[in-house]
């Protein structure tokens, strides 16, 4: 009798794995993103509006030049690593803001 019982709740134990390993297997990669239009950024903040695009390009350039960069997880390939990001926000925001350039721009306008 107890062999019985042992078999059954091995043989449960067998099919609840094989369930789960299909599910598992079965279900990966069924969803695809789609690329769809960006809207405009209108955040009231003219400096930031101008900056957000140029930071989201300096990203992307990130990461596109270290694509096959060695020993990075293949994730990276399409994602941007906390350094990029970092620098990329330290050129765009911090050591390049557009509102230096914007008054660049009016005062040599100015000097004419």
């Amino acid at each position: 009798m107890q062999n019985q019982n042992t078999n059954a709740i091995f043989a449960i134990a067998v099919i609840m794995t094989a369930f789960t390993a299909v599910l598992q297997f079965g279900s990966a990669n069924l969803a695809f993103s789609q690329e769809v239009p960006l809207l405009p950024i209108n955040t009231g903040n003219e400096t930031l509006d101008i900056s957000l695009p140029v930071f989201y390009e300096c990203i992307e350039e990130a990461v596109d030049a270290s694509e096959n960069a060695p020993q990075q997880d293949s994730y990276f390939e399409d994602e941007p690593t906390k350094n990029e990001v970092r620098a990329c926000y330290q050129a765009v925001f911090i050591d390049n803001p557009v509102e230096e350039e914007n008054n660049n721009d009016e005062d040599e306008e100015d000097d004419e």
